[in-house]
């Protein structure tokens, strides 16, 4: 048993190693994203939020709030999903490549089959030895994709731009079973149904043969096509990093007195130090506003002689997202001025509690959409109503979860509002010179070990959000090349088995004196048409997909067709180059050995 099988496997050495290297790439695309589960408690996605978020905002907040780190993890889980339904594409594309290298070797050997079943080898004999050999393989394919996916899942995790829960990275059983699954199966199976199954049988339609290949084409084009807009976007959103006006330094400070007016007072005694100064622009806001992100709570609006489904309905209930500021943050948050005002220095700790609320809140929940001077009630506690004093347009969230938030926003004033941590931007050039003097106003207004991290340049906070975006484009691009180099061999492997079973056709159109040219390029025409037909599967199949980025990030794209229509003629190109080969061979054939044999 042993003998025959290892002198089957150096006799198809070029099979074997396309088999090995298709399972090693499924395998080494895969085994980092599931490794991934298996890190900290349950099974959640374990990459943490990049920028840590203060949890305490100075409001009565009911108990299904959000802050914003757990708005980013949301976008983190989205993508992380998506990634993983991308792996197992992966492994589904590479287990029917192997599948359909296993069939092509069967049809190649159906002669030495033959012979050893003439001289006495019994078909339970035979399986054996398929079986070996279906062993051997899946040892190698095994020890080595788990070897590369462990590598590269340590690369995954040490390259991630964040935090990871803690716990030990472990290969995942389900990927392995499941190849070595399909490596046993793909041994065996053409000798138990080979009698009534050959994939080389006459009776097959050469057309059904071109199916997996077009699967195979169509979720690579898929694949490929999430890497690309991820990237795009990723490129768009640092693009900003280099505007003139994003020059300033964010500090990220603490204070930790524990009476709310005794914050009120020490922030409102470091912003009249800082404006006192050389600065330009003085922002202190609750973190993530940078970059969009707020938390996520309700607000109850006096809309006034207001109704709904035909009812008069004068209080409305309105899931907000609150972003905390002072008088300079809507310059430098990029905020216009619609009606009213903003918020001012003026709205202290002992003045009448404001808000200020976007253009879509005020449209929709106040009578006419007039809503400055009508009330609003912000959080649990039934004192806390607020007055809007104006109404802005809201830039884009940029940040990875933004367009997750409600469509309203709320701006409350920081010094009525003092929360424990904030974020301070400074604009004032030079930078280098202006650090010290902020390092020195921290000290003065809220005292030793009022500074946490920074200052950290306003660019880097961009691309702190741009970076995980970056992470994930990177390793859809990984699982979108492997499935292409799989899809590859798959589909040169049917296409020549396809072009087999064109044989006796061509020797027949050949002996009535059709061409040789002429069968070449209508077996290139059918061939194409294949690719193109796997392209357009892709694009249906794809913008399932693709359409998943805009619902997270606001102003990614979910088609590109420069994109998609380079990554089509890839496909194209692939499946026309797995059919030259066979088919120019097959036109140097003569007409009576192409009626003759069925095979290669």
């Amino acid at each position: 048993m042993a003998v025959p099988a290892l002198a089957a496997l150096r006799m198809y050495w070029g099979t074997v190693a396309l088999l090995t290297g298709s399972g090693l790439l499924a395998l080494a695309a895969f085994l980092p994203i599931a490794a991934l589960l298996h890190i900290g408690p349950g099974p959640a996605a374990r990459l943490g939020p990049w920028l840590e978020r203060g949890a305490d905002l100075g409001v009565g907040w009911s108990q299904d709030a959000q802050g914003p780190a757990a708005t980013q993890q949301q976008g983190v889980d989205v993508l992380f999903h998506l990634l993983l339904g991308t792996a197992v594409a992966t492994l589904a594309i590479a287990a029917v490549t192997i599948l359909a290298l296993f069939g092509a070797r069967a049809s190649r050997r159906e002669s030495e089959m033959l012979v050893s079943r003439a001289v006495g080898a019994s078909r339970r004999t035979l399986a054996a030895s398929a079986l070996f050999e279906g062993v051997i393989v899946a040892a190698a394919v095994l020890a080595s994709g788990c070897a590369a996916g462990m590598l590269a899942a340590r690369w995954a995790v040490g390259s991630w731009p964040g935090r990871i829960l803690p716990g030990e990275l472990i290969p995942s059983l389900a990927p392995l079973v499941t190849m070595g699954a399909v490596i046993l199966a793909g041994a065996i199976l053409p000798l138990i149904f080979a009698r009534s199954s050959r994939i080389v049988e006459a009776e097959v339609k050469p057309a059904g043969l071109l199916g997996p290949a077009v699967l195979q084409l169509g979720v690579s084009l898929a694949v490929l096509g999430v890497s690309a807009l991820l990237s795009r976007h990723a490129v768009i959103l640092t693009a900003g990093m280099n505007s003139p006006a994003r020059n300033g330094q964010v500090f990220e400070l603490t204070a930790a007195d524990p009476r709310p007016a005794d914050r009120a007072a020490r922030y409102a005694s470091l912003l009249d130090q800082l404006d006192g100064g050389r600065s330009k622009l003085v922002s202190l806001t609750s973190p993530g506003t940078l970059v969009g992100l707020g938390t996520l709570s309700t607000v109850t609006t006096d809309c006034g002689i207001c109704s709904s489904g035909g009812m008069a309905l004068r209080w409305h209930l309105v899931w907000t997202t609150h972003q905390f500021v002072s008088a300079d943050s809507f310059k430098a948050l990029g905020v216009h001025l619609v009606a009213g005002r903003g918020i001012s220095r003026a709205d202290g700790w002992n003045e009448k509690p404001v808000a200020v609320i976007s253009r879509a809140l005020a449209a929709r929940h106040f009578q006419k959409g007039e809503a400055i001077g009508r009330q609003m009630l912000v959080g649990d506690d039934p004192r806390a109503w607020h007055t809007v004093v104006g109404v802005v347009d809201d830039p884009p969230a940029t940040a990875l979860g933004g367009r997750l938030q409600p469509r309203y926003t709320v701006y409350l004033s920081i010094l009525q509002h003092p929360i424990e941590s904030a974020e301070l931007l400074v604009r004032a050039p030079p930078a280098d010179e202006a650090v010290p003097f902020v390092r020195h106003a921290l000290q003065a207004a809220l005292g030793p070990g009022s500074m946490g991290t920074g200052p950290i340049a306003e660019r880097a906070v961009i691309a702190a959000e741009a970076a995980p975006l970056v992470w994930f484009s990177r390793w859809f691009a990984v699982e979108g090349w492997a499935t292409l180099a799989i899809a590859v061999v798959g589909t040169f492997t049917l296409m020549r088995i396809w072009v087999l079973s064109l044989r006796p056709e061509l020797g027949l159109r050949r002996a009535v004196g059709a061409p040789r040219g002429r069968l070449l390029l209508g077996i290139l025409a059918r061939a194409a048409r294949t690719g193109l037909i796997g392209a357009a599967f892709g694009l249906w199949f794809g913008q399932a997909i693709w359409s998943t980025l805009p619902s997270v990030m606001t102003g990614a794209a979910a088609w590109d067709s420069r994109v998609l229509l380079r990554l089509t003629l890839l496909l194209v190109v692939a499946t026309l180059a797995g059919a030259l080969f066979p088919a120019w061979r097959a036109m140097r054939s003569t007409p009576g050995s192409l009626l003759g044999s069925e095979g290669d």
